[in-house]
């Protein structure tokens, strides 16, 4: 049972891990969330003058330390540019490490739906479709889409296809031979 479990998660960890991969390299399909802007030099030598801490920034705020702060701090603010930074000292070539931490990620998801779609015990393959889509469609609601209400990306219908297509295939392998609804049948 165990290295059912474990070469079911592994096969989950492959289909996510390379369906990132060509979302996010071999095709670009995230290409217009993380453009090439022509005057980045510029930007990049006035940011290192400014001597920023690495962090995060939501460009214009209101100051924090202003008193008081109310909603109405915010109006001057409204319909005027705005951006976020996400500000690094240093670009570090971390690619196997990166890679390693994704594959383990993407495992350790396996694990976790195989062990809720084992509870739902044999499925048709609409059954096993509706559970994985189930499942896509939380993910894509209470991450990326929730994100997108607030600070709009330009990849979001990208990152629902992230959510979907990888479930659509697991949901095939699990109606199809993990949890087939002709184990019932047999018995």
């Amino acid at each position: 049972m165990i290295k059912k479990l474990l070469l079911r998660s592994l096969a989950i960890a492959v289909i996510v891990f390379f369906w990132q991969f060509i979302s996010h390299a071999a095709a670009n399909l995230h290409g217009s969330s993380q453009q090439y802007l022509a005057k980045q030099d510029t930007i990049m030598t006035f940011l290192k003058s400014m001597d920023i801490q690495q962090g995060e920034y939501l460009l214009p705020q209101i100051d924090p330390n202003k008193p008081n702060p109310s909603m109405s701090d915010w109006e001057p603010l409204m319909g005027k540019p705005w951006l976020f930074l996400r500000y690094y000292e240093s670009r570090q070539n971390v690619m196997g490490i990166s890679l390693l931490r994704g594959f383990i990620t993407d495992w350790i998801f396996g694990l976790i739906l195989l062990m809720i779609l084992s509870s739902f015990g044999p499925v048709n393959l609409k059954k096993s479709m509706g559970l994985c889509m189930a499942i896509a469609i939380m993910n894509f609601i209470v991450i990326p889409y929730t994100n997108h209400i607030w600070y709009p990306k330009a990849d979001i219908l990208v990152s629902l296809l992230d959510c979907v297509l990888p479930m659509l295939i697991i949901a095939f392998l699990n109606a199809r031979y993990w949890h087939p609804e002709t184990m019932v049948k047999a018995a």
